[in-house]
């Protein structure tokens, strides 16, 4: 699996980066896991937690969220799921 710490010894401007991109290939998996049922996705990254937010129609969908994020994070320290279904 893959790993997603922000490498030791950079600067804020290259871990704000860094933690942008990841946010960036985390809202992508869950797009494509999700088959575009999230709505207004968004994720927040950083080193402490991951948060999604979004509006989706079925509690299925906010799971298959969930699980998209799980997938790709191995046991990340702090996931919480602000989607709401609707």
């Amino acid at each position: 699996m893959n790993s997603f710490s922000a490498e030791p010894g950079r600067g804020p401007a290259t871990r704000a980066t860094t933690e942008q991109e990841l946010a960036e290939r985390i809202e992508g998996h869950i797009t494509r896991r999700a088959s575009g049922r999230i709505r207004d996705l968004h994720v927040l990254y950083s080193e402490d937690a991951i948060i999604i937010q979004g509006r989706s129609r079925t509690y299925h969908d906010k799971q298959l969220a969930q699980q998209a994020v799980l997938d790709l994070t191995d046991g990340y320290p702090l996931l919480t799921n602000q989607i709401v279904v609707s």
